[in-house]
């Protein structure tokens, strides 16, 4: 495991940037749009904490608001219009696409012609194990500078291809955004958290593929009646965002952080950094290599249903253990992958002015 800490370095640079991000942020025209805990959202904060002028394009929004029923897909060439104007309007230094998927790479190249002294860079947080999301990703690639995925490993050059730089993006934390720290409570609400947004589409853990309604029941079973479970969006629980979200995050002892597969080197849902930065106690299976990261003092992995029970068994009858883990887990990704960090990596990256021991998780990364 490496130490990756960078003691006592501010990351703020010496020469502030304009920076276009567009994304999604903090607020969204669409109905209770899940944009509370949102990635563009921290990595703007991060950027802007770092000292550089960020300009948010919330380009979902625009193309919602060019249209005249509100919808985003018929909003599209209004949304290309705007950017493009805006683009010549500040000049940037940085045109940082965030997901994007409704910026085709034609539209961007058209913007690398308009502001040829632009460095443009694309990040994703979507599994690359998705098909769809892969190949938006991968044709994007052809026409930025540096992409920056939430997956490592060999997997993500056979997607992309040996053209252009590609660089890990961790899920990144921001106290001002996960406020919670659960591992403070003597009595928390909760034992155990798992949210889902589609408990019928099925998930690979330990080798077996489960409905996760079907396998919570059998945790339900397996655990101890002490064991008390908070649910969203499975076991008949609905779906939350919002404030009844975070609530959950900051009341619940201990996290499972499950994504659909765990055979990606490093991939994760962003949940991950929602629940182990409200200081959850946070459960994933070894095979996502975060073990290469994170200590079993810091984070608790498992690599069957047998051993998951069992830990999460353990934890449940010895709270100031699990206290102390979740405790030391919150501390260490909060000091790797904080907003400001992240984004200081990010533009290091695009920039080429990352010294050997800034990040030094980095290395670990096979990118």
């Amino acid at each position: 495991m490496v130490d990756g800490l960078w003691h006592g370095r501010e990351w703020q640079t010496s020469r502030p940037l304009k920076i276009v991000h567009v994304g999604d942020f903090f607020f969204s025209l669409k109905r209770k749009a899940p944009s509370q805990f949102s990635v563009g959202g921290k990595l703007s904060n991060g950027l802007i904490r770092n000292g550089h002028h960020v300009i948010d394009f919330s380009y979902r929004d625009v193309a919602r608001a060019g249209s005249l029923f509100g919808s985003r897909n018929m909003g599209r060439h209004h949304l290309f219009r705007a950017l493009k104007e805006f683009l010549a309007f500040t000049a940037p230094d940085i045109l940082l696409l965030g997901h994007g998927y409704m910026i085709p790479p034609s539209v961007i190249e058209e913007l690398r012609q308009q502001q040829p002294g632009m460095t443009v860079a694309q990040w994703n947080v979507d599994a690359l194990f998705v098909e769809e999301n892969a190949a938006d990703f991968a044709a994007r690639h052809q026409v930025v500078d540096i992409s920056f995925i939430s997956t490592a490993g060999p997997v993500v050059r056979q997607v992309v291809g040996d053209r252009g730089r590609v660089a890990f993006l961790p899920n990144p934390v921001d106290r001002s955004v996960e406020r919670g720290q659960v591992f403070a409570l003597a009595c928390p609400e909760a034992d155990i958290f798992y949210s889902c947004g589609n408990p019928v589409r099925l998930r690979t853990i330990c080798g077996q593929e489960w409905h996760m309604d079907e396998f919570c029941e059998l945790l339900e079973e397996r655990l101890p009646p002490s064991v008390r479970f908070a649910y969203a969006g499975v076991r008949g629980q609905p779906y939350v965002s919002g404030a009844a979200y975070a609530a959950l995050l900051e009341q619940t002892a201990m996290g499972l952080n499950i994504s659909r597969r765990a055979d990606h080197y490093l991939y994760s849902s962003d949940r991950l950094a929602q629940m182990i930065g409200n200081g959850q106690l946070v459960f994933m299976e070894r095979q996502t290599g975060y073990d290469c990261l994170f200590s079993d003092q810091e984070m608790v992995f498992f690599s069957s249903l047998d051993e998951l029970v069992e830990l999460i068994g353990q934890y449940h009858k010895a709270p100031k253990a699990r206290r102390e883990a979740a405790r030391a887990g919150w501390q260490r990704y909060h000091a790797l992958f904080n907003e400001c960090a992240v984004a200081h990596y990010i533009v290091g990256q695009m920039l080429g002015t990352l010294s050997e021991d800034v990040h030094a998780w980095r290395h670990l990364t096979g990118l």
